[in-house]
This record gives C-alpha cells, structure tokens and sequence, in this order.
C-alpha cells in the first residue's frame, strides 16, 4: 500500500507555501506507518515545545526560517522555563538561551502559548468525533 495526497497536499510538499520541510516529515511518516492517506485536522498538541538539546531548538527555528506557519490551532506542552519566574528555573546559560530561543520560534509558528500538558483544562476541547495531532501521554 502506498501514500496517496490530495492535490492540495502535493502542492504543499512541492513547495508551494514555503521550503515544506514539516509536510516532507508527515507524509514520509505516514509512508513508513502504511497509511493510505492523510486526514484533516482540527487541532493539534505539540509536545516538543521542552528544551532537550538545542536540536529541538535548531529544528523549531529552521521551520520559521523556512516560512512554516500552523495550519491549524496548534497549542502547546510545558516549555523548560517559567516566563513568569525564570530566574527560579535550574537551567544555565548557553542551555536556558536556547530554551527561550526554542519558545520563542514555535510562537513565531502561530502557536498559542498555553504552555501545558493539559491544553483541555485550558479550553482547547476538541469537538466530539473531530480528528485531531496531539502529541503529549496526558493529552492522547
């Protein structure tokens, strides 16, 4: 069985919005799973919004450099720093730089910064039988 997109998603990973480095990842993805086909969204649940290295960081930024912007509402899982308390937080430089950096880019994505493991405790409830791309074990 093979990956079949729409023409609206071919367009998408020939680079009609941009450099489509996220669709090249969901669409090869969903090859390796044996998907025959993508589905629409309504909402999705980034889970790797957490600093663990700057790769994240360097993966997060490279979207914004390439045009990438959320297709659909899009919140977010806890981020390594408390903007509200930051200096409280156990993470040194260069590492809590970066950890900014990674918060900052997926907000220049389009995200909402809930910052939360729970985004349904914070109004973002899926309606009943909507499909939906939550990463996150609290939030699947």
């Amino acid at each position: 069985m093979s990956l079949t997109l729409s023409a609206e998603e071919q367009a998408i990973a020939a680079g009609r919005d941009g450099t489509a480095m996220a669709m090249r990842i969901v669409a090869e993805s969903a090859r390796l799973l044996a998907a025959p086909r993508l589905i629409p969204i309504a909402s999705t649940h980034i889970d790797g919004a957490l600093y663990h290295g700057d790769s994240g960081t360097l993966f997060a930024e490279r979207l914004v450099e390439g045009g990438a912007r959320v297709a659909v509402r899009s919140t977010l899982n806890v981020g390594a720093l408390d903007l509200m308390g930051c200096s409280r937080i156990r993470l040194e430089e260069p590492q809590r730089g970066m950890a900014r950096r990674m918060m900052e880019a997926y907000r220049k994505l389009g995200c909402e910064q809930s910052w939360t493991c729970a985004p349904y405790q914070a109004g973002h409830r899926p309606a009943q039988g909507s499909d939906v791309a939550w990463g996150e074990s609290n939030a699947v």
